[in-house]
């Protein structure tokens, strides 16, 4: 229970940061701003306790489903307002979109001082116009602008969401800054870092032929992340190109509106190689010719491209938020139009094709993301976004804080 989790007298500010399944995608970032600020997280996934708890964390987990029901999302709001009341964070950052909305004002109306939500990407209510995504919105929207005007900052990762919002009304000008993505770890994303005993290893696992060109996504298999149009691109690829493996790494998200049928999985499954998600990304890319990730659900600046890019791949991916900050055009890959498995299968043969255009795009990636992508330069953002939000803070009336 929380109040076995009361949080002593401390000279360091508090942050928790707040999200779902995945909060455990934000441990790196802790770890780097653990020096500065008492770090601890909240998740909707009690397994990923041990994780936290492992690196140093207290880890608090808490109710929120993905799907909307009034009376499970009131008990949530009470649960997230009872948590702030005990931890008594100094700053709560939420991530994702309904941790973003019930755990802000849940943290505003709980009198934590400074409340922060970051939105990586628009997702999948913002990927397409159909009837049923258009409804979600009518709700979501407006959930959002409540949520973002009452805190004090609203963290965009790409330039095109923020300027969307802005102009909708649901976040003030004010109250909206970008940084670039969640950044990733260069130094262990780095092709000298993987052995080539453990390439081997997990080729032989996957049964991959030494001379095979491996062509690699990794996604949640969900319809907007462009997972159909990979099979469909490596159904016509493949057939004129026997020396290829096309592997596909992540989960069936069958919880999400955007969930393929048993049919298109079954199919998926005879045309890649499809082990499921799995740990050991860096070795996954450093087995990896080229990557692909031909998305059309609004990233915020998707993880996996930074990664593949870290690990010197060429990249195939949309023209699109997010995805066209990592991937410039004919410098370090392809943009491809979103649904369109003709204009993958073109630029994959281009690249399968061309071994030194794969070591020269696959260089340009490597220097692009050192440069603008790097963990550090993430860390240091965010750290300074917090001193100045709590400065701010304190340097307010106490009718005004």
């Amino acid at each position: 229970m929380l109040r076995n989790h009361m949080r002593p007298a401390i000279t360091k500010a508090t942050v928790l940061i707040m999200g779902g399944p995945d909060v455990d995608l934000r441990l790196e970032l802790m770890g780097h701003l653990q020096a500065d600020f008492e770090m601890l997280a909240a998740g909707t996934a009690i397994e990923l306790q041990p994780r936290f708890v492992s690196a140093g964390f207290r880890y608090y987990p808490y109710p929120l489903g993905r799907t909307i029901s009034p009376v499970a999302d009131l008990y949530s709001i009470g649960y997230i307002w009872r948590m702030c009341r005990t931890l008594r964070p100094h700053i709560i950052h939420t991530f994702d979109a309904k941790p973003g909305v019930w755990g802000r004002l849940a943290a505003r109306w709980a009198g934590v001082p400074v409340v922060i939500g970051t939105l990586p990407g628009l997702g999948s209510l913002y990927a397409n116009d159909n009837l049923s995504t258009r409804l979600m919105r009518t709700i979501y929207q407006p959930l959002q602008k409540w949520s973002s005007h009452v805190s004090d900052l609203t963290i965009f990762q790409n330039g095109d969401d923020a300027r969307q919002f802005i102009a909708a009304g649901v976040v003030p000008e004010r109250k909206a800054m970008v940084i670039p993505g969640s950044g990733v770890a260069t130094e262990v994303f780095a092709p000298a870092r993987v052995s080539h005993t453990a390439r081997m290893r997990l080729r032989d696992e996957l049964g991959i032929q030494p001379d095979e060109i491996v062509v690699t996504m990794i996604s949640r298999v969900i319809r907007s992340k462009g997972v159909l149009e990979f099979m469909a691109a490596a159904r016509e690829v493949g057939a004129s190109h026997p020396h290829l493996r096309f592997l596909l790494i992540g989960p069936d998200d069958d919880q999400s509106l955007d969930r393929l049928s048993e049919a298109e999985l079954a199919q998926l499954k005879q045309v890649v190689t499809w082990p499921g998600p799995r740990r050991d990304i860096p070795t996954v890319l450093a087995i990896s010719d080229i990557f692909v990730f031909p998305s059309a659900y609004r990233e915020g600046i998707p993880r996996v491209l930074l990664e593949a890019a870290s690990m010197g791949l060429p990249i195939i991916t949309t023209d699109a938020p997010g995805c066209n900050e990592v991937v410039e055009n004919g410098v370090n890959g392809f943009w491809v139009p979103a649904h369109d498995s003709a204009a993958i299968s073109q630029a994959m043969v281009q690249l399968i094709a061309q071994p030194e255009l794969r070591r020269r795009f696959g260089q340009a990636s490597r220097q692009r993301v050192v440069a603008r992508f790097d963990l550090s330069l993430i860390v240091q953002q965010t750290r300074s976004v917090y001193q100045q939000l709590l400065a701010r803070r304190a340097s307010l009336p106490a009718t005004e804080a």
